[in-house]
């Protein structure tokens, strides 16, 4: 190996979307788990929870768009 390689970094959205990842992994698991138990699961903290993800998704989305240049027009599509 050289040492001539370099790294390439993670950048901080990149951290903040694997964050949400896993976050949202662990509790489906734990969501399925209480499911098995007590054959119901609290569908308001379901709700709140993925309802926070995807405000997180989008304003990631915003974020990223912007580096690239992207933006939406009045009829919703890409330019």
């Amino acid at each position: 190996m050289t040492k001539d390689k370099k790294r390439k970094k993670v950048s901080t959205l990149d951290r903040v979307l694997l964050f949400c990842a896993i976050s949202i992994l662990v509790f489906t698991i734990i969501m399925i788990v209480l499911f098995c138990i007590f054959q119901s699961v609290p569908d308001t903290l379901i709700v709140s929870f993925f309802g926070v993800f995807t405000g997180e998704g989008c304003i990631c989305w915003r974020i990223w768009a912007k580096k690239k240049g992207l933006s939406l027009n009045d009829n919703g599509i890409e330019s």
